[in-house]
């Protein structure tokens, strides 16, 4: 019988006293491998999209969605979508059974794929893009984060839908991620991929995304071009078009609306913690 290897990161080597690790960075692959921590963690995805194998368990993370990782469990990324832009946060032990585990669920399971709220992601990147701040701030900043990610724990069985979204309707949000789908037609490709009428597909799609089928397809163009506008140097325009956007207007148009930025200052105030 084989034993898995399993790397464990240490607090103390990693947080330097500090209450925090913090990461925001692009990746591309995994460095660490199947590994767990004797401290807490949450992982946030600002763009693009991975699998994050937690316990044995893989599940797929996209643009808003988080995993809470308790100490002990082990876990390791794959970046089979290409880049994805990430917010990685560890909480001391000490700090987080102080301040954070009280609001912890009795019954956690650290598989489980949370989102939070469109309006908080904003003010969460909002923040990262402009850290023109004192080191004091962003802790504050870091604080608010993990507060408002446990809140969300604790909250979920609550908001929980007893409703499982189809397999035909999952299979076609997710086929709508390929470049050729979501160009010119996405609308027609989506209901072509659907096999189902219009009005049946608009219908699934308000209910089980809350979303109408259009809204999903600017989702995916907009978390293409900001993906584009981390690693490429491709113009506005050319993103624009290349995003499925008939005209550069409309394109910055959806992605303000979407983001409050428009691409330009999303790309200029970019940056990354390392």
């Amino acid at each position: 019988m084989t034993t898995l290897e399993i790397s464990t990161a240490l607090e103390q080597q990693l947080f330097n006293g500090k209450n925090f690790h913090v990461f925001i960075y692009n990746k591309t692959e995994s460095i660490s491998g199947l590994h767990q921590h004797d401290y807490y963690e949450f992982t946030l995805v600002l763009t693009g999209r991975y699998y994050q194998e937690i316990n044995g368990k893989r599940v797929m993370l996209e643009r808003g969605d988080f995993v809470f990782i308790p100490m002990g469990s082990y876990h390791q990324s794959f970046y089979e979508f290409g880049a994805t832009r990430i917010l990685n946060v560890g909480i001391s032990k000490r700090f987080f059974e102080q301040h954070y585990q009280p609001l912890l669920p009795t019954c956690l399971v650290a598989s489980q794929v949370y989102s939070v709220k469109s309006t908080f992601l904003s003010y969460i990147e909002s923040v990262i893009a402009s850290l023109n701040f004192r080191e004091n701030e962003f802790d504050e900043f870091i604080e608010v984060v993990s507060f408002y990610v446990i809140n969300r724990l604790r909250h979920f069985r609550e908001e929980q839908t007893q409703d499982v979204i189809p397999q035909w309707l999952k299979t076609t949000v997710e086929e709508m991620h390929d470049k050729h789908k979501f160009g010119e037609g996405a609308l027609e490709n989506m209901v072509a991929l659907s096999g189902k009428s219009q009005e049946y597909l608009t219908r699934a799609t308000q209910r089980f995304y809350s979303k109408t089928p259009m809204q999903i397809i600017n989702d995916i163009r907009i978390n293409f071009a900001m993906k584009q506008l981390e690693i490429t140097n491709y113009s506005v325009t050319d993103i624009a078009y290349e995003s499925g956007y008939s005209s550069p207007s409309l394109f910055i148009k959806t992605f303000k609306k979407l983001t409050s930025f428009t691409p330009s200052n999303y790309r200029k105030q970019l940056t990354v913690i390392n």
